[in-house]
């Protein structure tokens, strides 16, 4: 792309150099500047110059003087046929998206589903071992109880004499 010096731009346009260096500023119009303070234009810059000298040849005021062209109108029936297609899209997606919503829930509802079938397994698996746990306890405490003490023969005083004669 070609670097154009505010003199190349002017001669092109046929207006003073000055001119155009003063629209550069007025119109804050984005260029490089070298190391001396010179502006460097682009080609595209010509088409700009281009525009704003004819809006000033047609009688407007430098403030009325406007940098965008108006934007070329669509036809109303492509613009509703565009605007039709886009409804049928975005209703087609928002489809999409509820079908993989409700399938997100429903193997989330699965899930947990096995998850809660396995506590319950576990839970009776607890409740099995605890019943057989309660068994052997009563087993033992109704061994316990029939185990009494054995009723004491001699009192205490034959007892030591007894045992007096076998020590020394």
């Amino acid at each position: 792309m070609a670097v154009l010096k505010t003199k190349e731009i002017s001669e092109e346009i046929g207006v003073n150099p000055t001119t155009i260096q003063r629209w550069t500023k007025y119109f804050k119009i984005s260029c490089d500047v070298n190391e001396q303070g010179h502006f460097l234009y682009k080609e595209e810059h010509i088409k700009l110059f281009k525009h704003i000298q004819r809006q000033l040849q047609e009688g407007k005021r430098l403030k009325e003087v406007t940098l965008t062209k108006k934007a070329s109108t669509v036809p109303t029936v492509q613009y509703e046929a565009k605007l039709e297609k886009v409804f049928v899209q975005v209703h087609a997606l928002e489809e999409k998206l509820a079908t993989k919503a409700d399938d997100v829930v429903s193997y989330q509802l699965l899930k947990h589903r096995s998850e809660l079938d396995e506590m319950m397994k576990l839970l009776d698996q607890l409740e099995t071992r605890l019943e057989s746990i309660e068994q052997r306890y009563a087993t033992e405490k109704q061994v316990v109880n029939e185990m009494q003490p054995l009723p004491r023969r001699f009192k205490n005083k034959t007892l030591k004499t007894i045992i007096s004669f076998f020590t020394f």
